[in-house]
């Protein structure tokens, strides 16, 4: 039975939209004061900067490259997920899934399918109980409907995850709630995001506007409960998912 004193994580997990909305990002950020931050749609540059500013340890996987300020003439650079933590990382882990990560392309228009998927994993530990926390940015399709491409990847991804038995996995799925690849993702883990959200899509700073799409998610194995669990509009084209992570069964440290 997990007790009141037992250790919680307040953990963000957001997807910036590159570098488009860094100021209300980090004004968010620091205003919040999560323990665990994993951002999406990250430059490994603004990567460094959040360390800095916020004064946490870090760890980054790079899935393509592309132009950082100016899309039609700027230098391709890093882009990838991120995982920011107030708690020492331990094991860390690049899990890829699909694509090259030994050589890692610039993105073109129209041609998504050069980024490479990876789930990027670390174990931190609070109070002497361990949580492994990962997070990544899955395969994108038009609409939300599901093709080959991510059928292929979700039975890439769920494999890579295989070998790590309890875990909080976080990040935009590009798979909306009550879809096929959803449906494969919930198979595995129990969905976190209260069904009252419709929709992860910021209405407001999305380029489309008002997309009834629930794509990014908070998923857990039995071992993790999550509690406070919301989303946040006004910061990126995507809401801000927070929470609050405890061990539903200990696993303390020796």
């Amino acid at each position: 039975m997990e007790s009141g004193s037992a250790p919680s994580l307040k953990l963000i997990s957001l997807n910036i939209e590159g570098g488009r909305h860094i100021p209300q990002v980090l004004t968010f950020l620091k205003k919040e004061q999560p323990e665990i931050i994993c951002l999406q749609e990250l430059f490994l540059e603004d990567f460094e900067m959040f360390k800095k500013e916020l004064d946490m340890e870090g760890a980054y996987a790079p899935r393509t490259k592309k132009p950082h300020y100016d899309e039609e003439t700027g230098i391709p650079m890093s882009l990838g997920v991120g995982l920011l933590s107030k708690h020492s990382l331990q094991n860390i882990q690049k899990l890829y899934y699909s694509g090259n990560p030994e050589s890692i392309e610039q993105i073109q228009k129209g041609d998504i399918h050069k980024e490479c998927g990876v789930v990027l994993c670390t174990t931190v530990t609070k109070s002497g109980v361990e949580f492994t926390i990962g997070t990544t940015h899955f395969t994108w399709t038009p609409n939300g409907k599901a093709d080959n491409n991510q059928r292929e990847d979700i039975a890439k991804l769920l494999h890579a995850l295989g070998k790590i038995e309890e875990i909080t996995l976080c990040g935009d799925f590009n798979a909306p709630r009550g879809g096929e690849i959803f449906s494969e993702l919930k198979k595995k883990y129990k969905d976190n995001i209260p069904q009252e959200y419709t929709t992860s899509i910021d209405k407001t700073l999305h380029h489309a506007g008002d997309l009834q799409l629930m794509v990014d998610g908070l998923f857990t194995t039995p071992s993790y409960k999550t509690t406070n669990v919301r989303l946040v509009d006004g910061i990126s084209d995507h809401m801000a998912i927070m929470a609050k992570i405890k061990r539903t069964t200990k696993h303390n440290i020796a």
